[in-house]
């Protein structure tokens, strides 16, 4: 039996706040000893916004400066950074969902420590994959993915002058909207492609105000919605080598 491939490369999660919440000593405190296993680093930073603003038919620009603090694990590269206005989780070395959403669990508990009234104005929800074999024919994923994802090879009549191929699907539900990317994004880019490699990334969110209280409740809803889109854009032959069959 083979080891089981894991084609996960990266997860984000990024909530932006519907107006500056409370970031206090005390609560960044907490955090940093909430996630410290994962994020050993500690880095306190400070972000300069500009602002346009018009008065009599002038722009006028003004600075503002804002407290930003970076939580990162330099072995995985995986970070969260937060400030006043949004907080972003961009994981690397994922294991499972449930882990995950625990861990953001316990982050957002303890800023709504200070902040029960917040609310999100955007919520969204990563997972990008790059389908890497060290051997085999670029072009050839019969059996692997749907046909519908690699059909538009079709119209490309010398493919070794090829050096990307990604299609894009965006699609609208009711409450949310999900972007698709698919396709060759060549890792040695510009050069013609030579390697078997293959994006499939899945961006989930809305824009919809949300409490911070109900945020894990729609972070279900994307997983579940990205899930099963991979679910459904790959075969069985690739689910069993991830598998490790």
């Amino acid at each position: 039996m083979m080891m089981p491939n894991n084609f996960l490369k990266q997860v984000i999660l990024r909530l932006d706040f519907l107006g500056e919440i409370k970031l206090s000593q005390q609560v960044v405190n907490t955090i940093r000893g909430v996630v410290s296993d994962s994020f050993p680093e500690f880095k306190p930073q400070e972000k300069v916004l500009y602002e346009m603003t018009f008065e009599k038919a002038q722009a006028i620009s003004k600075e503002k400066r804002t407290k930003a603090f970076l939580f990162h694990n330099n072995a995985t590269n995986s970070s969260l950074s937060l400030d006043p206005n949004g907080i972003t989780f961009d994981i690397k070395n994922y294991t499972t969902y449930q882990d995950f959403r625990d861990f953001v669990q316990r982050v957002i508990q303890n800023l709504g420590t200070e902040n029960s009234s917040a609310k999100t104005s955007r919520i969204g929800l990563r997972y990008i994959n790059q389908i890497i074999f060290n051997e085999g024919n670029p072009f050839d994923w019969v059996g692997l993915l749907r046909d519908p994802l690699t059909s538009n090879l079709n119209f490309i009549e010398r493919q070794n002058e090829l050096s990307r191929l990604v299609g894009i699907i965006e699609l609208n539900r009711s409450e949310y909207f999900i972007k698709f990317q698919y396709g060759w994004f060549n890792s040695e880019y510009p050069n013609p492609i030579a390697k078997k490699e293959f994006l499939l990334d899945y961006d989930c969110y809305s824009r919809n105000e949300t409490d911070l209280s109900f945020v894990l409740n729609q972070v279900d809803i994307y997983h579940t919605a990205i899930k099963e889109l991979f679910e459904y854009s790959t075969l069985e032959s690739l689910k069993g080598i991830m598998r490790g069959e």
